[in-house]
């Protein structure tokens, strides 16, 4: 037997292997817990609905992992049973992530959560991995099999979800809906065109562990990433709208500095939203506020420790006085720009960016889908703002892995991703339809 710690991984000898998720029998406070398998492709997502192994699909398609029971002991342990037969596993598939949840608590309240890995064969016991840092989690990554130089490796993952099966099975390209509705083509997430695996992948994993083909995409979504952001033109127009959101046009205005400062706008600004773009060229931190008549801080328009920064807010003006604003910089050059927010790009279907931003919804109400991809445990907050001045909160979640899914109003709609250290993606779908979720109701116990 071999014992690992997270992040840890190890060959698996053997084609056909048992897998245990133990913990206590649920009871005094501890919740129920089921067991399940995904299987992924090399982009780190499942092809289909029926890569989902779970007390509802019991079986994958093509026979190679089966869920094959529960049973419990008289220390009052439970344990789902899962097995994989390697010789039927599909050549397109190339990581089985074992996985838990529960739906009426948290993994800080299970006891003795962990998964074995035995061979069929032989019986011994080949990988122990026990999950000693849960907490307010309601799915957890135990662990995950994949190819590597022709052969299998156990990876221990140890990593939470606060969204429970449904949030970790979507966050893998699962989708909640009636199974026997199929998707249509056009409801590809942006997920399916970007690499998913800087949020799977465990803190501390080997990068040559990683398979190829995900690295591969790792590195070229890390390219895409511009170095710096040219702080004399932080100018980002996008396409210009004449859709009825409050606020005039008006001549721009451009103001370049050094350190903290504080200025008046000096371009005439009629009452009505406004977008105010900031660019910062090194590290450290920065903010920008409006001031009001009293000379103190108001809405805070740019708050970041990201290196070369790039970012847009909106502001309501209310046209009673001319705007001033304060920049804090830490020595670090910048250039603040006032424009109509006319010059704001619309959301359409998905977007991705990186920190703050502005988007324009214009389309009929549906459901936001907001992602902060990161490694460690961060803010992500995304809010919407209607002409007349009414706001909605479309993301309001600090977790390791952000996502929130919110309805989203009718439009046209002022869309402003807000605290977002780091990329993230937004994606618009129909309203859920009812029933759409018999594809996760279990059957009675």
């Amino acid at each position: 037997m071999t014992k690992i710690i997270k992040g840890g991984n190890l060959p698996i000898p053997g084609q056909v292997w048992r897998i245990a998720v133990v913990r206590r029998a649920a009871g005094d406070g501890v919740p129920e817990v089921d067991a399940s398998a995904l299987l992924l492709d090399a982009t780190g997502r499942v092809r289909g609905d029926g890569d989902l192994v779970f007390y509802n699909q019991l079986t994958h398609p093509s026979g190679a992992v089966r869920h094959i029971g529960q049973v419990r002991d008289e220390q009052h342990r439970v344990a789902d049973w899962l097995e994989v037969d390697t010789a039927l596993v599909e050549p397109t598939v190339h990581r089985i992530v074992i996985s838990a949840s529960t739906d009426a608590g948290t993994f800080g309240q299970v006891p003795g959560l962990h998964i074995r890995t035995i061979s069929a064969a032989t019986g011994e016991q080949l990988a122990l991995y026990e999950v000693d840092d849960a907490s307010t989690e309601t799915a957890y990554v135990l662990g995950e099999f994949y190819r590597r130089d022709g052969a299998w490796k156990f990876r221990a993952v140890g990593q939470g979800w606060d969204s429970g099966l449904v949030g970790l099975a979507e966050d893998f390209g699962i989708e909640g809906r009636d199974p026997d509705r199929p998707a249509p083509d056009d409801e590809r997430t942006l997920d399916d065109e970007t690499a998913p695996d800087v949020e799977t992948r465990p803190d501390g994993a080997p990068t040559e562990d990683i398979p190829e083909g995900l690295l591969a995409k790792v590195r070229e979504a890390e390219a895409a990433v511009p170095a710096q952001v040219p702080v004399q033109d932080p100018v980002r127009t996008g396409p210009t709208s004449d859709i009825g959101v409050s606020g005039e046009d008006f001549p721009e205005f451009v103001r370049s500095g050094k350190g903290g400062k504080s200025f008046t706008v000096d371009v005439p600004i009629p009452a009505g939203w406004l977008v105010v773009d900031s660019a910062r060229r090194g590290d450290g931190y920065f903010s920008v506020h409006s001031v009001d008549k009293q000379g103190k801080d108001d809405v805070l328009l740019a708050n970041t420790t990201l290196e070369d920064f790039e970012g847009r807010a909106v502001l309501r003006h209310r046209g009673r006085s001319p705007l001033r604003l304060r920049v804090s910089a830490a020595g670090r050059e910048w250039t603040i720009a006032v424009r109509p927010v006319s010059v704001v790009e619309e959301l359409g279907r998905s977007a991705k960016g990186r920190g703050a931003d502005v988007l324009l919804h214009t389309g009929p109400a549906g459901r936001l889908t907001s992602r902060l991809h990161t490694y460690s445990h961060a803010y992500f907050h995304v809010q919407g703002h209607e002409p007349g001045g009414r706001d909605h909160l479309l993301a309001n979640v600090a977790s390791r892995r952000p996502k929130d899914t919110r309805e989203l109003p009718e439009g046209p709609l002022l869309v402003q991703v807000r605290s977002a250290e780091g990329d993230w993606t937004l994606e618009v779908r129909p309203p859920k339809e009812k029933g759409s979720g018999r594809f996760w109701r279990r059957a009675a116990r």
